[in-house]
């Protein structure tokens, strides 16, 4: 019975030292991943608290080296580089007379005779608003006013997309208020009995054409 008894007490000891082992484990894994997560938001953070100490000299170097590999101005995958790459995230929070963010219009072309691209921070699949204007520093398509159903108090998304740290985040919050901002106003055109129209491109879709005096530098309002 004594031996019985000092086996079992053994299993235990070793049982209870084997949870501990794994919890130790677990704990360790979840604060490797949390390291990561904080890492990421410090290079990020590290950007915002000296924007505009970037010399001038580097953002060419930048621009220049993105040239020379095809990735200038930057068309695929927009707000994630412009989230995640360090010299990216530099360039959109360079301020300085050389590098101003201010709006400039986007240039007609033949295969673009209106001159407009979708907004790169609320523009996702077929819901989409069409903007005239572009940053001039880091040529990404940006609307300069509010859309229709926000107050004229409202950041455009132009001053959203160089002053906030996630883009990402941004970006979704910015689509949310965009369709959900359209399918308001069809529901309440169909409520009146008015047409059913699909806002379109072309058609009842907003385009931000703004006027010449949009075009001037955006108070640049940092996110703490």
């Amino acid at each position: 019975t004594v031996l019985t008894s000092r086996a079992m007490i053994n299993e235990l000891v070793v049982a209870n030292n084997e949870l501990r082992e794994e919890l130790i484990r677990i704990k360790q894994a979840y604060q490797c991943d949390m390291c990561k997560k904080k890492e990421a938001a410090t290079v990020v953070r590290h950007m915002v608290s000296v924007a505009g100490q970037t010399p001038d000299t580097e953002i060419d170097q930048i621009i220049e080296a993105r040239k020379r590999k095809g990735t200038w101005p930057v068309k695929h995958a927009t707000l994630n580089c412009f989230s995640v790459q360090q010299d990216l995230v530099k360039v959109r929070f360079h301020h300085s007379e050389k590098y101003q963010h201010i709006p400039i219009r986007i240039p007609k072309t033949e295969k673009n005779k209106d001159g407009t691209k979708p907004c790169k921070l609320c523009s996702e699949g077929k819901i989409r608003r069409k903007t005239t204007w572009m940053c001039a520093t880091c040529e990404v398509p940006l609307c300069t006013r509010p859309l229709m159903d926000e107050d004229g108090s409202s950041l455009t998304h132009h001053a959203r997309w160089h002053s906030t740290r996630d883009l990402i985040a941004e970006h979704k919050k910015c689509h949310e208020n965009l369709r959900d901002g359209r399918e308001s106003r069809k529901r309440a055109r169909e409520s009146l009995g008015g047409v059913d129209g699909n806002e379109n491109e072309k058609g009842g879709a907003e385009v931000d054409e703004g006027g010449d005096e949009v075009a001037k530098p955006e108070e640049q309002r940092v996110e703490v």
